[in-house]
């Protein structure tokens, strides 16, 4: 193992022989004095292409890994030698380009010198127009980096903010954001993030810029644009171990779960904004809407301080660019009751039973605005650092797509028995209605009963089933299989399974109820001059079990 020269000293002008080393630092007065490497860029694009900047003012240019360079430095800089190039970048589209940011606030010069070149550098063409030139803290350039999927799309950062210009440097605007009046060091392309390094403020990130990839002026103009979403990870939300982080402890929020879902509008939208996710079959796994969303009863009184919890948002409505974030879940399941798990995140802990998370695959996002719809596909992929393989995560997702279908069901059952109960509450005097309450109540179930719902406990002999405590043992084993991404176990299996059953024998109860019985009590009300009760509809559907 060993290192390779690749270069003479590239410090020097091309008409200026370098001293021999021994001669460094001790050459005559006035003598040229070399410079450092202060920036190398190789081309992703050619083999053996490689840019380097010193702090001199100079570019040398390999074009055969470093067999033969040339001086391609920038002519007309002010003060050419004191100008340091901060960085190089190498065009990921085609060999023969690059973009430079040069900076001689060391001369007292506090203008950006960002410069751009199609043909190896015989000519360099400046490309500053839209950047400030005067601001107090400095508008110097930094950096400069292409971007790695688009061509023509170009970041900046300078002593005091960050830019971006869609057409390949020829103008420029501010991508500042959130971002503070900081020096921005160095930039990345990581994906589809951009990910900047500031001096004394840290590292932050854009996530997903892929609607900057995307903007054209006719894309701009439209009344509402749906911008296709990058790629989606499937990872699991980030729990904390209930042990947080210290105030002292710099840190940050991860990026949002899921997929980034942009759009825009040109207008205030009139009505309501809904945004659907539909499988690969076209069934619609998750909606959401720009209505109010209420937060579940629990979270007026959750059992940690009300900070940990995430506050539901409906879609934003703005005009001009919107984000929403789909945390690659199904619709929640109804419930009667709900929990808030062990989590150290501030803000971020939802509800338990959440819906579960989706399998990879390829899923379509609609957009729908005053009646019309917009759709763009989008790709779940798995977490690479999961242990569990895509047929595992399959199989977890259909076991709880069965314990949500029977939590729908239970619900539906319940609201059945409670809006017949509500009818009959004003015959309970007759003595066969308050019977009949009895035998309603004996299949529905109180929500309001301790262990009555999910997240319940209670000792001694297991109760008798109800629609209500049903519901509460499915979104049990719901929140089992949240434990992580893994292929049912055999007692998981029979768990559904004996739930299955007795969700079976309770739709079948109710519609028995809804037969005989309730033709007799109202054959008593007939006779006491009161109006008969009316059957529940629509029938529940007896569910189909299998399994152990």
């Amino acid at each position: 193992m060993h290192w390779t020269k690749l270069s003479p000293d590239l410090g020097y002008p091309a008409d200026v022989t370098p001293p021999a080393d021994s001669l460094r630092g001790r050459g005559a007065p006035g003598a040229v004095i070399g410079g450092a490497i202060q920036s190398l860029a190789l081309s992703t694009v050619k083999r053996g292409v490689i840019w380097a900047g010193t702090n001199n003012g100079l570019i040398k240019l390999t074009t055969d890994e470093g067999k033969t360079w040339t001086d391609v430095t920038i002519p007309g800089l002010p003060i050419p030698g004191r100008a340091d190039i901060l960085a190089i970048d190498a065009s990921h589209f085609d060999a023969a380009t690059a973009y430079v940011a040069a900076d001689l606030h060391g001369t007292g010069d506090y203008k950006p010198y960002l410069f751009r070149t199609h043909d190896f550098g015989k000519t360099w063409t400046a490309i500053v127009n839209g950047l400030p030139t005067d601001q107090p803290s400095g508008s110097f350039a930094r950096v400069i980096r292409g971007d790695t999927k688009k061509a023509g799309l170009v970041f900046a950062g300078t002593e005091s903010g960050v830019y971006v210009s869609f057409d390949d440097g020829d103008h420029w605007q501010s991508l500042q954001l959130n971002l503070p009046n900081t020096s921005y060091r160095d930039m990345v392309v990581h994906g589809n993030d951009l990910v900047v390094g500031t001096y004394g403020r840290g590292i932050w990130v854009l996530d997903d810029f892929s609607p900057l990839r995307q903007m054209t002026p006719a894309s701009t103009g439209e009344p509402v644009h749906l911008f296709a979403p990058g790629d989606a990870v499937r990872v699991r939300r980030n729990v904390g171990a209930d042990t947080p982080f210290p105030p002292e402890v710099p840190h940050a929020l991860n990026p949002p779960d899921g997929a980034l879902i942009y759009y825009s509008l040109a207008a205030p939208p009139a009505g309501e904004v809904t945004l659907d996710v539909l499988d690969a079959g076209g069934t619609v796994v998750r909606h959401m809407s720009s209505a109010p969303v209420a937060p579940v009863q629990e979270a007026a009184q959750p059992p940690e301080p009300n900070f940990w919890i995430a506050t539901p948002q409906p879609l934003p409505t703005a005009v001009g660019l919107n984000r929403v974030n789909w945390d690659l879940r199904a619709d929640d399941p109804p419930a009667f009751s709900h929990s808030f798990e062990i989590n150290a995140n501030p803000g971020l802990t939802p509800p338990s039973p959440e819906g579960p998370l989706v399998p990879p695959g390829v899923y379509t996002i609609r957009l729908t605005v005053a009646g019309k719809s917009s759709t763009q596909p989008l790709t779940v992929i798995n977490d690479p650092r999961s242990p569990a393989t895509v047929p595992d995560v399959r199989a977890q997702y259909g076991l709880q797509t069965k314990l949500v279908a029977g939590m729908r069901l239970s619900w539906d059952g319940y609201r059945q028995v409670a809006a017949l109960r509500a009818l009959v509450a004003a015959d309970t005097a007759i003595p066969a209605a308050k019977t009949f309450d009895s035998t309603l109540a004996a299949v529905g179930g109180n929500p309001d009963a301790r262990g009555g719902g999910f997240g319940g406990f209670g000792g001694g002999a297991a109760p008798a089933s109800t629609f209500v405590r049903l519901n509460g043992n499915l979104g049990n084993q719901i929140n089992t299989l949240e434990n992580g991404d893994l292929a049912p176990t055999d007692a998981m299996q029979r768990a559904y399974a004996a739930a299955c059953r007795d969700l079976q024998r309770l739709v079948t109860a109710w519609t028995g109820i809804n037969g005989a019985p309730l033709a007799g009590i109202n054959a008593v009300l007939t006779q006491n001059h009161m109006k008969p009760i009316p059957a529940a509809t629509p029938a529940l559907t007896v569910p189909t079990c299998s399994g152990p």
